[in-house]
């Protein structure tokens, strides 16, 4: 684990990961997994309930983004320049986990395990074009159900997909986390999205990078807020 920002960031590989959630699993322990970026660093500085969220509800804060395994290692703007060049040479991406590589991840070893899955949230039929796409990938893979909101809370599921923007997700797991009939539940931010192909993924050159936030940026326009807040976030690291 990672102590940084206020709370712990999960400092292993993603078999690591999978390999402890099958041992929660066992023991009957309740998971909540966040999907952590630089926005979600940001927000934890103006909403201090969300950092409390992050710091102590949360069982595993992943890292979802290049920016912060180039946080975690940078000590100034030296060794900031020195991290960043190495990034884009293709190092320092062992404990990145992407959210959405994640969810495909979880879905393969829901159907390996046995484990049910429910996708809920996105917009319009998002949700549900990406059950028909797992379950075109995973044919065993036993779907619970896929809808936008209006979620049951009687759902009997082990893997609970939860795609909102980011705080309004947390927020709503926070509010409804004991009512929730789940083994796991995980914030997955635009994940649908991209499933259900109304978001094309960055180049696999540049995932392979850690750039996909980079392609996000500059092929989304109208995500501004987002662009500032992570020149805020570099500003904020190097001045640490």
């Amino acid at each position: 684990m990672h102590n940084i920002f206020g709370f712990s960031l999960f400092g292993s590989r993603k078999f690591v990961l999978l390999s402890m959630i099958l041992s929660d699993i066992e023991k009957k322990r309740k998971i909540w997994i966040a999907t952590v970026n630089p926005e979600f660093i940001m927000e934890t500085k103006k909403d201090k309930n969300f950092l409390t969220i992050l710091e102590t509800k949360t069982t595993y804060n992943v890292i979802d983004g290049i920016g912060l395994v180039w946080a975690l290692k940078t000590t100034g703007i030296f060794s900031g320049f020195k991290i960043g060049v190495e990034i884009l040479m293709g190092r320092h991406r062992e404990n990145l986990i992407t959210g959405v590589d994640l969810m495909d991840d979880l879905c393969a070893l829901a159907e390996k395990k046995s484990k049910t899955v429910f996708f809920y949230g996105g917009w319009d039929d998002r949700a549900g074009k990406t059950a028909e796409y797992f379950k075109n990938k995973y044919p065993k893979l036993k779907i619970v159900g896929a809808q936008a909101e209006n979620y049951d809370f009687n759902t009997k599921v082990d893997f609970l997909f939860v795609c909102r923007a980011m705080k309004k997700q947390e927020l709503w797991i926070d509010e409804n986390f004991d009512r929730l009939k789940c083994k796991l539940v995980i914030g997955l931010g635009r994940t649908f999205d991209y499933y259900s192909n109304e978001l094309p993924r960055a180049p696999l050159w540049m995932r392979k990078m850690g750039l996909e936030w980079l392609y996000s940026l500059i092929t989304d326009g109208g995500r501004r807020k987002r662009k500032i807040e992570l020149l805020k976030f570099i500003w904020m690291v190097l001045n640490n």
